[in-house]
């Protein structure tokens, strides 16, 4: 039931109207905890040297230089020292004018793409025929993967022998993690989509190995058990099954868990998270009026490579039966013009399917079935008028004088809608006699209530109580008059009853204001508060 307050004005002379209201009624690449090569293996910057080697003959050295114990692919953690051992022939003593003496080591490193020098300490142990050399790499290189060559000089440079090269990875100190919160990229899916799902490890370098705990079987499966990143993949529901699993008014819960396992103080951090399989929530509409849903998850979805999808909604009743309506059921968004109250309880049931149609293969994701609850609108009361009353004589309007108001049959003053419209329109509080009402097929009754008349500057109240009568016109073109007493004590009375339409009309002339004898009255205006109350019939 809504109630509106409309302050009825009289002039003296002059009705002014002031009134106002009152109330009114793909699967994601992993990301590795190692350091791992990215590409292919580089080639070295020099072509490796063939294997040195010595012979002994009568208490001296035969030697053909070279390396002769070559160096081997490493791994170091970040921050100590990275060494890598080989040997290579030495003696001092010159054979067929070829010195063998080894006068230093120099490094060549491959990183961001490309081979350059690099500055490495060499420690050497000479004892013919061989020399033992470790590079120091030092402790200063990052986190990464690295190859390395090593070029041996031999009597100052005159000849050189060349490594073969090497892969030295550098591995994380280790480093336990404190807490892991996976999250979803996706957080709501359809039956069938997939969804990559982040450790979240803290802190971000932690070392500790993740393991995940897949979710139910019947709710689908993770791609991998063990990394920084795993894929949920929801199970697939054949398209035309009917399955238990789509009942869920909200989508049904999977719920994936993860443990790192630490390794500087041993132990374990756990979490979880939770994907929602379905889609769909539940959504409100009213009886006769236009409705739209774009379900939010469809933002950001990523459909297969090389396949395109449809769409296809179906309704269904609140036993789940299929219905057809008129709404549009081939778009990402389902929308219905006019809804039409449900033939059974109080909601329809939504679920879509996305078909994906690629080269010689089909596959379609399901949502799960979410209540769409139909409510029957209330009526509503748009707009009422304003009133000014003035006296009407040889068919002008003027002002009354208070002689008129001592007659002995009173004064009737007719309504003078303004030639203007000021204020809000033509709906609440409107000068042009604008009355409205919108329904939506129920049936509604108006009714009207008017106080005592008052000074508006005294407050005083006028000794006697005017009637009031409303001329209202009908849909079919006619109009019906109603008479509305006024006083404090006064009653509502019904203007229009067992409506069951939107109605408009604007009050005619024939709407008066019959004031009795009146033995005092003050110059100035004189209001009449007017309560409008709509109610409507179940």
């Amino acid at each position: 039931m809504k109630k509106f307050l409309l302050k009825l004005l009289v002039v003296l002379s002059l009705g002014i109207l002031a009134g106002s209201v009152l109330a009114a009624p793909v699967m994601g690449v992993l990301t590795p905890q190692v350091a791992e090569a990215a590409d292919t293996p580089p080639a070295p910057p020099n072509t490796p040297s063939r294997a040195g080697w010595s012979f002994n003959l009568l208490l001296t050295w035969l030697i053909t230089n070279g390396i002769t114990s070559q160096p081997a692919d490493a791994n170091f953690v970040e921050g100590t020292s990275a060494k890598i051992d080989f040997a290579s022939t030495y003696d001092k003593k010159v054979w067929l004018l070829d010195t063998n003496d080894v006068t230093g080591v120099t490094t060549q490193i491959y990183r961001n793409g490309a081979w350059s020098a690099y500055s490495a300490a060499p420690t050497i142990v000479k004892k013919a025929p061989t020399a033992n050399i470790t590079m120091d790499l030092g402790s200063n290189l990052p986190v990464g993967t690295y190859y390395f060559q090593f070029t041996v000089n031999y009597n100052g440079g005159i000849r050189n022998a060349y490594s073969e090269r090497i892969k030295v990875t550098i591995v994380p100190a280790p480093e336990d993690a404190v807490s892991i919160g996976p999250v979803p990229h996706r957080s709501v899916i359809f039956w069938g989509e997939s969804t990559d799902i982040d450790a979240n490890l803290l802190p971000e370098n932690s070392t500790s190995v993740v393991t995940w705990t897949p979710p139910a079987a019947n709710m689908g499966s993770l791609a991998v058990t063990t990394g920084l990143v795993t894929r949920f993949a929801s199970t697939l529901i054949d398209a035309n099954a009917t399955d238990e699993r789509l009942n869920n008014d909200n989508g049904l819960p999977a719920t994936i868990g993860a443990t790192a396992t630490n390794t500087v103080r041993p132990g374990t951090v756990n979490g979880s998270t939770q994907v929602i399989v379905g889609g769909l929530v539940k959504q409100d509409a009213i009886a006769g009026r236009s409705f739209s849903y774009t379900p939010a998850a469809l933002d950001g979805i990523t459909f297969p490579q090389g396949m395109t999808p449809s769409y296809q909604w179906t309704v269904y009743n609140a036993n789940r039966q299929k219905v057809t309506t008129s709404a549009v059921l081939n778009n990402p968004s389902f929308s219905w013009s006019s809804v039409v109250k449900p033939p059974v309880s109080d909601r329809y049931y939504l679920q879509l399917n996305i078909i994906l149609k690629g080269s010689g293969n089909t596959v379609t994701w399901r949502s799960n079935m979410a209540p769409l609850v139909v409510s029957t609108p209330a009526s509503q009361l748009i707009a009422v008028p304003n009133l000014r009353f003035m006296n009407y004589v040889d068919g002008v309007f003027r002002t009354p004088t208070i002689a008129d108001f001592y007659q002995a049959s009173g004064v009737t003053l007719r309504y003078s809608p303004l030639t203007t419209q000021v204020g809000k329109g033509t709906y609440d509080g409107n000068n042009t006699g604008f009355l409205a009402v919108q329904t939506v097929g129920q049936n509604w009754n108006l009714s009207v209530q008017a106080s005592g008349f008052t000074h508006q500057l005294s407050g005083l109240s006028l000794p006697t109580n005017p009637t009031l009568t409303l001329a209202v016109p009908l849909a079919n073109g006619g109009s019906q008059v109603v008479s509305v007493p006024t006083g404090d004590a006064a009653a509502p009375v019904t203007v229009l009853a067992n409506q069951t339409t939107n109605y408009s009309g604007n009050l005619n002339s024939a709407t008066t204001l019959q004031v009795p004898q009146t033995s005092f009255m003050l110059t100035g205006n004189y209001q009449s508060n007017l309560t409008w109350t709509l109610t409507q019939a179940p």
